[in-house]
């Protein structure tokens, strides 16, 4: 999505507010596919800071994702807002972005692209560990059954690592030393 910014980069201390919209493609995380089904839509504020443009832009839409204890596929809404400097010009030796600390991109022209920069704001706000309900059960490890829409049959046992047997043993003898 580019914007025109020529008007913009005659006065200093100027702005103006557009609307924005970026289709996200979809994408692979953890193994999982996760999709978009419709765009993301916002503004996006432009300010003309002198040496640079400020863009402030919220976006909002929903992706479609395995939830990451039973695997059911659900629609979660995500909103994100973000800031970003866009300087004319190409980047020199000295602009590392790792120094200063800004995330900076730079620009040619009259027009700044912001595809880029929309989707990778969409992108960071998923979630590590999607989950399709606060109270998830997940799924049994035995039988594969998605304990959400009913129990299962399996009898439930508490198997203690082989290695941690010898302390199993030291918590079942009454203390002697007390």
């Amino acid at each position: 999505m580019r914007v025109d910014v020529a008007e913009l980069k005659l006065d200093a201390g100027s702005h103006k507010t557009v609307p924005v919209e970026v289709a996200v493609e979809p994408v692979e995380i953890g193994g999982e596919s996760v999709k978009f089904d419709r765009p993301f839509k916002g503004e996006a504020e432009i300010w003309n800071a002198g040496d640079r443009l400020l863009v402030r832009a919220t976006l909002s839409g929903e992706a479609q994702l395995p939830c990451s204890r039973c695997l059911t596929t659900f629609s979660l809404p995500l909103e994100t807002s973000f800031e970003e400097e866009f300087i004319e010009g190409k980047p020199g030796p000295d602009d590392d972005e790792a120094e200063t600390g800004r995330t900076v991109t730079y620009y040619t022209g009259d027009a700044i692209d912001l595809s880029e920069t929309l989707r990778d704001n969409v992108l960071l706000e998923l979630p590590m560990q999607p989950l399709c309900r606060e109270d998830c059960q997940g799924i049994c490890p035995t039988c594969g059954t998605n304990r959400n829409e009913g129990a299962c049959s399996c009898v439930e046992t508490t198997s203690v690592d082989p290695r941690f047997a010898a302390l199993e043993k030291l918590l079942r003898k009454p203390d002697s030393n007390s």
